[in-house]
């Protein structure tokens, strides 16, 4: 019995020894190559070619190395990707996200967004975004007097007033959008050129695949119409006639200090009528017309001028996105209050495809810049 006892003891005592033999087999912070940016372009429907950028410390200049391989999935890349570096590659500084636009329209950027959100070495607030051209060409490109690309991108794609005309989804809210059955994703889409990196556009999606784009000026108002209180300055131009004849050029630049949506659904489910009121604060910051905006009616014209243009714009920008069977203004949420039943998202869209958009909008001038 006593030699049983002593048996026991030393099979514990060996594994625990092998246990923190495992953690100190662990590589040393130094010994690991943290990837910072994955860029994914498209080879055929199998296939992915992968790269990614690891930065090297360095007391004097940042730089950074560059591995790709060709893989089926991100773990299978990982795996080849580990047996070119000299250190340990590990995900879990994982910041920015890349995939070039043939890849989005021709496979779709769910199964490789879905494999690193199960992944739980990676992090929630990494950043998406889609490239014209290659993923590769991006990471692999030089920019002058920028920090190296992992900062230079990471910072580039964090939320800001100047951009918010698209949605700067992290995966994590890239998967809500994607499996959401009220709404479509959109993007920042990225351009490349003379040595920057510029955000032009917002990808469109469906579900998780790309199929169009839609310009800054729209997608202000999909952010106003989705609850964002802080908009992008917008400029407008109106064409007048003189009493002369003469055509003039009126311009304003209107300044968003607030904007706030309600949108409600009415009639029956067979024909829907979306109510959608929008109301904006915000500033004169230019102007430079023929109007004396210190008189009152000249003034309620103007903004009678304004509330008709925003109307317009956005009652067009509806309509081409219900021609495209895409809602990323997440308006079938109202119509999806009033549902009795089972909810899916083909039977939002049906609903959607047939509502009718009745946009009402308010301006309200709080205040002026500098106006000419």
């Amino acid at each position: 019995m006593k030699r049983a006892s002593w048996f026991i003891v030393t099979v514990i005592l060996l594994l625990s020894l092998c246990g923190c033999g495992r953690e100190l087999e662990q590589p040393a912070l130094e010994d690991m190559a943290m990837i910072g940016v994955m860029g994914f372009d498209y080879v055929d429907r199998e296939k992915i070619d992968v790269t990614v950028s690891v930065p090297v410390p360095s007391k004097t200049k940042e730089s950074t190395q560059v591995y790709a391989t060709y893989a089926s999935m991100t773990s299978e890349a990982m795996l080849n990707l580990a047996t070119k570096a000299e250190r340990t590659m590990s995900l879990s500084q994982l910041r920015v996200i890349l995939f070039s636009e043939e890849y989005a329209r021709k496979v779709g950027i769910g199964k490789v967004i879905l494999d690193l959100y199960r992944n739980p070495i990676v992090g929630e607030n990494v950043y998406i975004a889609i490239v014209k051209g290659k993923a590769k060409d991006v990471i692999k490109g030089t920019y002058n007097h920028r920090p190296e690309i992992n900062t230079y991108l990471n910072n580039l794609l964090r939320p800001r007033v100047e951009t918010a005309f698209t949605s700067f989804a992290t995966i994590h809210d890239f998967v809500f959008m994607m499996t959401s059955n009220t709404m479509d994703p959109n993007l920042p889409y990225l351009i490349q050129s003379d040595g920057e990196i510029q955000i032009t556009r917002a990808a469109l999606f469906r579900v998780d695949r790309m199929i169009g784009m839609y310009a800054q000026r729209e997608g202000k108002l999909v952010q106003g119409f989705l609850g964002r209180e802080r908009l992008p300055r917008m400029s407008f131009e109106f064409q007048h006639e003189a009493k002369t004849g003469k055509k003039q050029t009126e311009k304003v630049v209107f300044d968003f200090v607030r904007a706030k949506t309600k949108v409600k659904s009415k009639g029956s489910l067979k024909k829907p009528v979306i109510n959608i009121e929008l109301r904006v604060r915000g500033m004169l910051v230019g102007y430079s017309g023929s109007k004396d905006l210190e008189k009152r009616a000249q003034f309620r014209t103007m903004v009678q001028e304004l509330e008709k243009r925003i109307k317009k714009e956005s009652v067009d920008m509806l309509v081409r996105f219900q021609k495209q069977g895409v809602d990323p203004a997440q308006l079938e949420e109202s119509i999806r209050q009033r549902y009795y039943g089972k909810w899916t998202r083909e039977t939002g869209l049906a609903l959607y495809k047939k509502a009718k958009f009745n946009v009402k909008v308010h301006v309200d001038v709080v205040g002026f810049g500098t106006l000419k």
